[in-house]
């Protein structure tokens, strides 16, 4: 008899993969979805395992997902303003959406549940299904391809030879001729002038790249491979107010950092874009509160701008924005406490 042959978890492991749907390489609806974007669905759509084996099922049958930023943000290895981008990305692709979690109580404290998050089925049309195989029908033979590739190394053996005449036939003209000389020499010249005017050339290239760089700065920080929550309105205020690239992207570190400290403070986690639900114009405050700041540059004598931004908008989030998210909940519990009957109480 035959030994029995056992799995390993290693050869186990070695067989999981992540799977890719096609479709996103051949519908005109997906293809400028980014990387991150579709590496997002492929890891969610992954996990529907985990969320059957938690009931994470609505009651039509709908398997969704229950994920706080942190999660994500662990899962997908970025920060809050970078899973904000491909929620927003994928919504508008119709491939997620969100349904807001409940207010609950628990040991005593008042605790927001995650959003429901469920995954939609891309769409699928019969140009997609005739591209996919007509893709894998011309995959090509190895055989053929190797000796194509055989083929191809013969050809390009030629190429040097070719360029090696060409350049001796070159250089013997520059030799035989006096004018040819002469030329070389005026261009030898020519570059010890260069290289007095070097460092005023290079100074200009920088001012150049930085203005291009600033004149873009907000497709830039729009792009999904940057991970910044703050909105286009504020980016383009910011744009404005600054006279470098480099000026431009500090302010947003600054306005992150200011929105750390407040959450800080407040002992608590504020996901900027779900202010909007407790009842604040989170785009519209943000950008005044900037606006104040650089306004006070103007009119007063400010010492270090990136501070007084600090200060305004630490405020800004400890005083408006994490008060409303508190609030709301509070207003939450007391809407679900239950009802207390009244009759004969004065009898």
């Amino acid at each position: 008899m035959s030994e029995f042959k056992y799995y390993k978890s290693k050869e186990v492991y070695r067989e999981k993969y992540y799977q890719m749907p096609k479709v996103f390489f051949t519908n005109e609806k997906y293809l400028n979805l980014s990387n991150d974007a579709k590496i997002t669905y492929m890891l969610l759509k992954a996990r529907f395992d985990y969320s059957v084996q938690n009931n994470w099922v609505d009651s039509e049958d709908n398997i969704y997902f229950i994920y706080t930023i942190e999660e994500l943000m662990r899962l997908l290895n970025c920060r809050e303003g970078k899973i904000s981008k491909i929620k927003k990305e994928l919504e508008a692709a119709g491939l997620l959406k969100q349904k807001k979690g409940r207010i609950k109580k628990a040991n005593g404290k008042i605790e927001t549940t995650p959003n429901l998050l469920y995954l939609g089925k891309p769409e699928v049309t019969s140009e997609d299904v005739f591209k996919i195989n007509e893709e894998e029908r011309l995959i090509p033979n190895p055989v053929n391809a190797k000796i194509a590739n055989t083929e191809k190394d013969d050809d390009i053996k030629v190429i040097p030879v070719n360029a090696k005449i060409a350049n001796t036939e070159k250089a013997s003209d520059t030799n035989s001729s006096p004018v040819n000389a002469k030329i070389a020499d005026n261009i030898l010249y020519s570059n010890n002038s260069l290289d007095t005017n070097r460092h005023n050339i290079d100074t200009d290239k920088d001012q150049l790249q930085d203005q291009l760089l600033l004149e873009n700065f907000v497709d830039i920080m729009t792009d999904s491979s940057i991970d910044t929550f703050i909105p286009t309105n504020v980016l383009k205020l910011i744009k404005t107010f600054s006279n470098s690239y480099s000026e431009a992207q500090q302010t947003v570190k600054t306005i992150h950092n200011a929105k750390h400290k407040a959450q800080e403070s407040k002992n608590t986690i504020i996901v900027y874009e779900e202010i909007e639900y407790y009842g604040v114009d989170a785009d519209k405050g943000l950008y005044m509160t900037l606006l104040k700041a650089y306004q006070k540059q103007k009119t007063e004598k400010v010492d270090n701008l990136q501070n007084l931004i600090f200060i305004y908008v630490k405020n800004w989030f400890a005083e408006k924005a994490i008060p409303a998210k508190l609030a709301h909940e509070k207003n939450a519990e007391t809407n679900s406490l239950p009802a207390v009957n009244l009759e004969n109480w004065l009898d």
